[in-house]
This record gives structure tokens, C-alpha cells and sequence, in this order.
């Protein structure tokens, strides 16, 4: 889009792209259902085949955060956060974590819920251990840096009430994209395609409407 707009005008332009964007315009229905329900849709699965441990943890204010240990160093720091010796030495190798794998994940686990999400996460990050915030929608809605950007946007739809959505996105600098319909109200065109383009009558639209054709 900005390459086709730099040879029609001449001008290139910037291209605003949070990493988050791409993964969070592609939630589904989970925007839209949080604003008008207040649903949640909670964490789902957790692990991975090829690294322990790796994956999805809850914590103890009932949130969750993800946690990738996929080399044998990145283990030895997590160990040195958990002050857990023991399963450094019972788990060093990839191998023996892998085949302990319902073990080194009940105590990873049992560490993370002994405390609130962000306490583990700056623990973490101390330690130098990849790990981050799964942020639920509510999260999502709450986010300062989210709301800042403009990445949720609220429109009125007919018949409907507010709708908020994700709002368009890679943002340009000379032609940002907008969100200013989420689509016409069924049976909208009616009157432009039947009448206007295929020329029937107030009289035949009205029995189509009565027959419920329409």
C-alpha cells in the first residue's frame, strides 16, 4: 500500500507496526464479545514437544505467563530464579527434562502460583530467564500502551449499539487506514438494487417484503 501510493504521488511514507498488532488483529470475536459481554476467553494448552519447560503457567493472582526454556543454559538461570539446586541437577540436559517432563513442570508451576504474575516475571527478567505476560482480553482492555495507540476502536452499528474491534491496521503515516463501518444492516441495498437498478415498484418490493423474500 505505501509503494502504490509512493508512484501515484511521489512521496514515500512511514509504516507504524507494533509487534502485537499482527497477532492481536487476528483474535476473532474476542474484542467485540469482551466489550458487549465481558466474556474471557482464559488460556488454552500449555508445553511444547521440543523444550522443558515451555509454555503456559498460572500464577497466583490467578493470571498467566509464559515461559521458554528451550536450552540447557536458559534452564540453569530459571534453576537459579526458583533458588531449586536440585533440579538443576536432576534436569540439567534437555533430554532428562523432557523425559521428567510432568515433574519439572509441577515444580515450575508450584513456584509460579506461590506468586503474583508480576513478581514472577520481574524475578525473571533478573535472572535472565524468557518469560512474559499472556495477557487475557480484559488485560488487553485495560493496557494502557494499547489504548494509547488507538488499537481498539468503538462503532456505532445500526439496530446493534456500540461494537468495539480491533482497529485497522499496519498504521501509515500519509494514509492510515480507518474503521468506519463493520458492515450494512441486513436487506440495506434493497431499494438501490431493486428498484433504482432492476427498476421493480414500491408495489412488488412491498410484496416481496410481505412474503418475507425480503
Amino acid at each position: 500500500m505505501a509503494l502504490r501510493h509512493r508512484d501515484a504521488t511521489g512521496r514515500g511514507q512511514v509504516i507504524d507496526c507494533a509487534l502485537y498488532e499482527s497477532v492481536f488483529r487476528a483474535l476473532d470475536e474476542m474484542a467485540p464479545r469482551y466489550a458487549r459481554e465481558g466474556f474471557v476467553r482464559e488460556a488454552e494448552g500449555t508445553g511444547t514437544v521440543n523444550a522443558c519447560p515451555h509454555g503456559h503457567f498460572p500464577t497466583g493472582d490467578g493470571k498467566y505467563l509464559a515461559i521458554a526454556c528451550t536450552t540447557d543454559k536458559m534452564f540453569e538461570r530459571l534453576t537459579q530464579a526458583m533458588e531449586r539446586s536440585d533440579l538443576l541437577e536432576a534436569f540439567g540436559e534437555q533430554k532428562a527434562r523432557l523425559a521428567g517432563r510432568e515433574v519439572v513442570l509441577a515444580q515450575v508451576e508450584a513456584w509460579t502460583t506461590s506468586m503474583p504474575r508480576e513478581q514472577v516475571i520481574e524475578i525473571c527478567t533478573e535472572n535472565g530467564v524468557p518469560a512474559g505476560a499472556i495477557n487475557s482480553i480484559a488485560d488487553i482492555f485495560a493496557d494502557p500502551h494499547i489504548r494509547e495507540r488507538g488499537s481498539l476502536v468503538t462503532i456505532e452499528v445500526p439496530e446493534v449499539g456500540p461494537v468495539t474491534v480491533p482497529a485497522a491496521f499496519p498504521w501509515l503515516s500519509e494514509t492510515p487506514g480507518t474503521v468506519d463501518s463493520l458492515g450494512p444492516v441486513l436487506g440495506d441495498a434493497n431499494k438501490t438494487i431493486l428498484k433504482e437498478e432492476l427498476g421493480m415498484s414500491e408495489e412488488e418490493l412491498k410484496v416481496l417484503s410481505n412474503d418475507g423474500v425480503i
